[in-house]
């Protein structure tokens, strides 16, 4: 995929893949190498409003898993604001569920995938989280199974899939020759 030149600030990198896959940790450094605002979608939660927490009975059914979960609007409002302020800035977007929609993979340049096999999911996500709140049925029964249902299908529309076991630094590589193609 040829790209603008990303040092001219409108560069919009999406960044998508399971839980654990190493999103959060990949956009940081990126945003660090390329001078970008990160948009991270867990900030985007319906649910962030403690008020607002689904019952126990939903959360089982995976209410946090789906793309309906995160509220895109505001998503698109952000990435609006900046490249309409002062100092437009590249934007790194990551979550699980970046590529869902339409208006938004429109606007991506660069969309990246990060993949992860099952295992390692649930590994990273005991790691993360712990063995409280039944986390690991919660990984197996939950977490993967909607990754695969909302998330995984949505790899299609990746222009560079990339291994989150993979060393950071050689992924990031990976990236920055996409940027400067």
């Amino acid at each position: 995929m040829s790209l603008k030149d990303y040092k001219n600030k409108n560069t919009i990198i999406g960044i998508a893949g399971p839980s654990g896959s190493g999103k959060t940790t990949l956009a940081e450094k990126l945003s660090k190498k390329i001078d970008a605002k990160l948009i991270r979608l867990d900030n985007y939660w319906k649910y962030n409003d403690v008020n607002k927490i689904p019952p126990m009975k939903k959360w089982k059914k995976g209410i946090w898993e789906k793309p309906s979960s995160t509220n895109f609007n505001k998503v698109l409002k952000e990435i609006k604001r900046i490249k309409e302020s002062k100092n437009p800035s590249n934007i790194i977007l990551e979550g699980l569920h970046t590529f869902d929609k339409q208006k938004i993979r429109k606007i991506i340049d660069l969309k990246i995938y990060l993949s992860l096999s099952d295992s390692l999911i649930i590994k990273r996500r005991l790691k993360k989280f712990g063995k409280a709140d039944n986390q690991e049925w919660y990984s197996k029964n939950v977490v993967i199974k909607f990754y695969k249902k909302y998330g995984e299908p949505k790899k299609v529309y990746a222009d560079l899939i990339i291994k989150g076991e993979d060393d950071i630094n050689k992924n990031i590589k990976k990236i920055l020759a996409c940027l400067e193609k």
